[in-house]
């Protein structure tokens, strides 16, 4: 990283020297493997190095910026002069207080695996390799529809005119596959596993096996009619929903822009007292973890919901000064060539008591659904949901009985939030969700709805 650094020091003075009040250099380099899997067959393998810097500047409170794929220094100089001549050319925003300036960064543990640097392109095959055989060894009914193996790591750095400077190194690696299975003419829905850690220690065999076996158990589903149902959703369901309607709901750019359906409920009981949400920048091993976010904020846990009760939003630094408060260090980046924006980081719902077995027991006459199709026409403002739930089983006195065909799940996310009946100890973290499976009371299902 000093040797990155060494190339970009002076780009910060020379944006200065042509009129910048303010600049901000976001630095990564990173390499990657990715194996991909289609029909049952690993059809591609490639490997990728990929290094950048964005440099954002401010001057009278307007904003420019410009990025570049390379560390060559003449380029960096000439991405920083047309930064700044965008910034001259483009209307100041009165809302613009300053960057960020230095803050002493957490220490976090478990998103470096030194052993994941080392693999090869031959080891990930390998896992892709393994992934598949299990789920052929599974079934023959199974066919692996999609799939694949990845891994990356790299060094990321933020550096601003204040004085702000940070840099880490990170590692992720990943499989996952996709499913259907066929019997005489009967096809199930498609059903997918997924297995993203920070160093390794994923279970490609396992992987293979669930997508296998969702797939199997997915067979010949029945009609369900239409009517209120208790409900448990999986993760996997869970962070679609939530995604599309809670995160942006909890977001301080929607509360200032008055698109949140909780701007104004602040310590007020927006869910049921068993819901307690934390955003967690700083999980151990969590697969957004770090110590600063895109802006070089330091991260931190910040409590969303507790017991029910609307307790904070997630802020950067513009908005966070805009509401009068501070950033809650969740400016979240898609990698160099572009801005911050709000994000979250590891949102964590707290577990439990309960495990999964039990909270199938309690259900007489009810669903449990895995995952759904068509979260993204959610509205977020006002909570209102319509989304096919699969793949997904019937429940009857207690046991999960056979897969369901043509569900749709019906209604508003944030009444569903102040109507669960029991969260379990089961978590997982899947994308920006850690959570346990969590069953809803009369939940409006549509028993008719088409595939």
């Amino acid at each position: 990283m000093s040797e990155i650094l060494g190339k970009v020091e002076n780009i910060i003075t020379l944006a200065e020297s042509m009129g910048a009040d303010e600049v901000e250099l976001f630095i990564t380099h990173g390499k990657s493997f990715e194996i991909e899997i289609r029909q049952g067959q690993i059809i591609s393998s490639s490997s990728s190095i990929d290094s950048g810097v964005g440099i954002r500047v401010v001057l009278k409170k307007a904003v420019g910026f410009g990025y570049c794929n390379t560390l060559d220094k003449k380029k960096l100089e000439k991405t920083a002069e047309k930064a700044v001549q965008l910034a001259k050319s483009s209307k100041p925003d009165k809302n613009w207080c300053e960057l960020p300036y230095p803050s002493s960064f957490p220490v976090v543990r478990g998103i470096y695996d030194k052993r994941i640097t080392e693999l090869s392109v031959e080891d990930i095959v390998e896992i892709a390799d393994r992934m598949l055989q299990a789920t052929a060894d599974y079934d023959k009914r199974v066919t692996p529809y999609w799939g694949g193996a990845v891994s990356a790591h790299g060094i990321y750095a933020i550096l601003n005119s204040h004085g702000v400077e940070g840099s880490e190194k990170s590692t992720v690696i990943g499989c996952m596959m996709g499913t259907v299975a066929q019997e005489g003419n009967q096809v199930s829905p498609e059903c997918s596993e997924t297995d993203y850690k920070r160093s390794l220690n994923i279970n490609p065999e396992n992987v293979g096996r669930e997508a296998a076996r969702l797939a199997i158990d997915s067979l010949k589903p029945k009609k369900i009619e239409t009517g209120d149902y208790p409900v448990i959703l999986a993760q996997d369901a869970l962070t679609s929903l939530l995604g599309y309607t809670l995160v942006p709901t909890i977001s301080g750019d929607n509360v200032i822009r008055d698109k949140s359906a909780y701007k104004d409920k602040l310590n007020t009981r927006v869910a049921s007292e068993m819901l307690t949400v934390e955003d967690d920048g700083i999980m151990e091993r969590g697969l957004n973890t770090a110590s600063f976010d895109g802006e070089g904020t330091p991260r931190q846990k910040t409590t969303i919901i507790e017991n029910g009760v609307l307790k904070n939003f997630i802020f950067d630094n513009y908005f966070g000064r805009r509401a009068g408060a501070k950033s809650t260090g969740n400016a979240k980046r898609r990698g160099y060539s572009a801005t911050p924006n709000i994000g979250p980081t590891n949102l964590c719902i707290k577990k439990g008591d309960k495990n999964p077995e039990e909270m199938v027991s309690e259900i007489e006459n009810g669903l449990f659904i895995r995952d759904v199709q068509g979260a993204h026409s959610s509205n977020p403002e006002s909570g209102e949901v319509s989304v096919v739930a699969t793949p997904c089983w019937k429940i009857e006195k207690g046991e999960i009985k056979y897969p369901v065909k043509g569900a749709m799940l019906a209604g508003n996310i944030y009444e569903m939030l102040k109507r669960i009946g029991s969260i379990g100890n089961n978590l997982r973290q899947l994308a920006y969700l850690e959570a346990p499976w969590i069953s809803f009371e009369n939940v409006r299902i549509v028993g008719e709805a088409k595939l």
